[in-house]
């Protein structure tokens, strides 16, 4: 359900539910590049299971913004923010705290869930990819940043960052580092389809200081305007 008006450009506001399911509230306005879109749900985690996004995530408050490219159709800048989710018996998220066994983050995970305070990215959406140039999700137990590209026809990622466990204390050295990345962290990489993606672990990049991690990893995916 929305009011809009066509004059001087399309602009509005509306109420609507993903998929029948999960209920959202949006703003349109007008931009360079066409219309801009604002959208906000008190439910982040139910919002992501109706989209077929994400189906471990739960609540959170979720803001997400895309502003069009002019003179590329379908083509959009994104930024998502969410405060307060929690994420449970997440496949990928457990191959990786398996991989650098952290036993207890791993039983967490798979019980009450571990809750990220603050999520947010910024990526490019296309027809065909979405293409994160940043993103990270922070909480008390644990820090993740990634980078990378994700193609909605095959569901095929390529993805890279680094995970920091115990990110309260860890956290510290995110002044000489990237946000989500604690002063020591392991690169890893994720690789295969949504799915059933492939873990890769760096376990040499715990011994390198957040201010020199670059030399482990390959640089983020870069936009033309």
């Amino acid at each position: 359900r929305g009011k809009f008006s066509s004059r001087p450009a399309f602009s509005g506001s509306f109420t609507a539910r993903v998929n029948g399911a999960a209920p959202i509230r949006g703003t349109l306005a007008p931009d360079k590049g066409g219309t801009a879109i604002r959208i906000r749900a008190n439910d982040a985690g139910a919002v992501f299971r109706a989209a077929g996004v994400i189906d471990k995530a739960y609540g959170g408050a979720m803001d997400l913004t895309l502003i069009p490219l002019a003179g590329a159709e379908g083509n959009y800048n994104g930024h998502l923010s969410v405060k307060n989710t929690k994420v449970k018996n997440a496949p990928a998220l457990a191959d990786l705290l398996g991989a650098i066994s952290v036993v207890g983050l791993l039983e967490q995970l798979n019980g009450s869930g571990l809750v990220f305070s603050d999520v947010e990215a910024d990526f490019r959406l296309t027809p065909t990819q979405v293409i994160v140039t940043k993103s990270s999700a922070v909480g008390a137990s644990l820090g993740v940043s990634m980078d990378g590209i994700y193609d909605l026809g095959s569901t095929r990622l390529d993805m890279q960052g680094v995970i920091s466990p115990i990110y309260l204390v860890n956290g510290i050295g995110q002044i000489f580092t990237r946000k989500g990345e604690g002063l020591f962290g392991f690169n890893f990489r994720l690789l295969g389809t949504a799915d059933d993606p492939k873990v890769r672990v760096n376990p040499l990049s715990i011994l390198t200081p957040g201010m020199f991690r670059e030399i482990f990893r390959r640089p983020a995916p870069k936009l033309k305007n």
